[in-house]
């Protein structure tokens, strides 16, 4: 199921706890199926997060100027069953401050927290601030020496006291008894593959300009997630996804199960935020791209097709973006929905030939504000920009994503520095601190 990382170890005797900064993961067997998920900070940095003596256990995409991570993903071990043997030792990564640095993850100290806090944060940050520093990848999902590793920094986001200690703390007790009873259930013929992150507020920070002369270094969360994906090794009946999200880091929600099934989400097999399907449906028609809202989209025999009513008029539609085709035919796992190099999507099928497919909504808009034209999706198709016709004879700039930090050409928005307009009479936003800036795709001023 997954394949074993490979991670340059540098033993530190004083210390078993390491890890590696890279460009690209070189520990994605944390991932379900190897795949990390889309739509993050391109500048986030990507740590491998590792024991000398256990070898890899856990990816984190940080961000460093927010100082928190985005997400820690990882995968549930059965044999965690207690929430004893915690430790207050802490730790930092050099690599972050100094990429050529041969220590990875360090006992933070007073003399190496001065020295490495401009791109990360400290255990300082977070003093008498009423913010705990919150694990993603929770302390009481390792065991033995194992915990060292979760007790670092780039691990860690703000978390109010109470919500941490009680709500939080509950979750990860309630989750961590579940999949261990499921696995022990399924005899532990399947793996839990989970993602922990956080949606960062760009309008919090700690310390609090009233207790520090340093104030706002580190970004509080807006809201924090778990997604698991849970894969048997022999029934794909007993697949699910689960997510918990949290409208304020303050509340509690209920845990969402999402079985493997049509019209639950838009890619049913893919890790990360999984949204909650609304009533009816929403679906990409071949007409355009548009809400089918009026009826679910289901195959209907008659036509051969999936179909759904927009309005009055009945059109073909995909009940998973990137799983299922217009005739109803399943994407191959490892070629979803997508152009290819062609001017309309398309994917090879497990029945062995292809078919046409609807796109995800993320991946086709403009930045003069229009979607693209349904057969036409956002891609270079040999130029060195992405762009679309969004209609059959205007094309324009577009988006990867449409959200309020996605800017063109896959590149993010600054931190606070939103897409708008910012005086000018287009969309557009800085996408470094160098004040390089490219066009977006959505008004958020």
């Amino acid at each position: 199921m997954f394949v074993p990382a490979l991670c340059i170890c540098i033993v530190l005797r004083a210390l078993g706890a390491q890890a590696r900064v890279t460009d690209d993961f070189e520990c994605k067997e944390f991932f379900y199926k190897n795949t990390e998920p889309e739509g993050m900070n391109q500048n986030a940095k990507k740590i491998c997060q590792f024991m000398a003596s256990f070898g890899p256990l856990y990816a984190t995409l940080y961000l460093v100027y927010q100082r928190i991570p985005l997400y820690s993903a990882y995968i549930f071990d059965p044999l965690c069953f207690t929430d004893s043997g915690r430790t207050n030792v802490w730790h930092l990564e050099p690599q972050l401050s100094q990429p050529q640095d041969l220590y990875y993850m360090v006992r933070e100290t007073q003399k190496n927290k001065k020295e490495y806090k401009e791109k990360q944060a400290i255990s300082d940050d977070y003093r008498d601030t009423g913010y705990d520093r919150g694990h993603l990848y929770p302390n009481s999902f390792q065991y033995g020496e194992g915990r060292m590793a979760t007790n670092t920094l780039t691990n860690a986001a703000p978390m109010d006291e109470c919500f941490n200690q009680n709500q939080w703390k509950k979750w990860e007790n309630k989750l961590r008894t579940f999949l261990r009873d499921t696995l022990r259930s399924d005899e532990d013929n399947a793996t839990a593959y989970i993602v922990t992150g956080t949606v960062p507020n760009p309008y919090q920070q700690i310390p609090q300009r009233e207790i520090s002369d340093d104030p706002e270094r580190v970004t509080v969360p807006s809201h924090i997630w778990t997604a698991v994906c849970y894969k048997h090794l022999f029934n794909d009946r007993k697949n699910f996804i689960s997510k918990r999200d949290t409208s304020e880091v303050s509340d509690a929600v209920e845990c969402l199960l999402v079985p493997e099934k049509q019209n639950t989400a838009a890619d049913g097999t893919q890790c990360g935020i999984v949204s909650k399907p609304s009533d009816g449906c929403q679906c990409n028609t071949r007409g355009g791209i548009k809400p089918c809202c009026s009826t679910p989209c289901l195959y209907q025999d008659n036509h051969n097709s999936y179909r759904c009513y927009s309005g009055q008029t009945l059109t073909e539609c995909s009940p998973q973006y990137s799983l299922i085709t217009y005739t109803g035919e399943r994407c191959k796992d490892d070629h979803p929905c997508a152009t290819y190099g062609q001017d309309y999507y398309w994917c090879s099928t497990i029945a062995g030939s292809w078919d046409y497919c609807s796109p995800p909504l993320w991946t086709s808009k403009a930045i003069n504000g229009k979607y693209c034209r349904s057969n036409h999706a956002c891609g270079t198709y040999g130029s060195g920009y992405m762009w679309c016709y969004t209609d059959y004879d205007n094309w324009d700039y577009c988006c990867t994503s449409d959200n309020c930090y996605s800017a063109q050409n896959g590149q993010t928005c600054r931190f606070k520095h939103p897409c708008g307009f910012h005086g000018k009479h287009y969309l557009w936003c800085y996408t470094d601190d160098d004040n390089s800036w490219d066009y977006c795709c959505s008004s958020c001023q």
